[in-house]
């Protein structure tokens, strides 16, 4: 070894040589890698990977039975489409309904505060 030389004193994990760490240039599985050793790896040393492989298959079953329920839902919703239309447009109209008289409120609100504002203002010109 010569002097001088930093020597780097750790073990790849990919390769198991000592010398270089496991995303360096070095291994000579940088490039294409191992695949069934690092899956055997994972597998064994991560303690999470269990918990995880099995969170996500049940995230995905999950997601499958809402898209079911979704699907015999809209199957069902068009053999009573009629019923369920119009009940909509009644909904969809009261809404609108309520978004005028919102609206109109609130315009004579600031007509009101308008007014207020300018008899001020004449006033206080009147004083002057």
């Amino acid at each position: 070894m010569p002097l001088g030389k930093e020597v780097k004193v750790m073990q790849c994990w990919r390769c198991k040589r000592y010398g270089h760490r496991t995303g360096d240039k070095e291994c000579p599985f940088f490039i294409k890698g191992n695949q069934k050793l690092e899956q055997f790896r994972v597998a064994h040393e991560d303690p999470m990977y269990d918990i995880i492989r099995e969170n996500k298959r049940h995230e995905k079953d999950v997601r499958i039975q809402q898209l079911k329920q979704l699907l015999e839902d809209s199957t069902s919703d068009e053999d009573g489409s009629s019923s369920s239309s119009s009940e909509c447009k009644e909904k969809h109209k009261k809404k609108k309904k309520k978004e005028k008289h919102k609206k109109r409120k609130k315009e004579k609100k600031k007509k009101k505060k308008r007014k207020h504002k300018s008899s001020k203002s004449s006033e206080s010109s009147d004083s002057d």
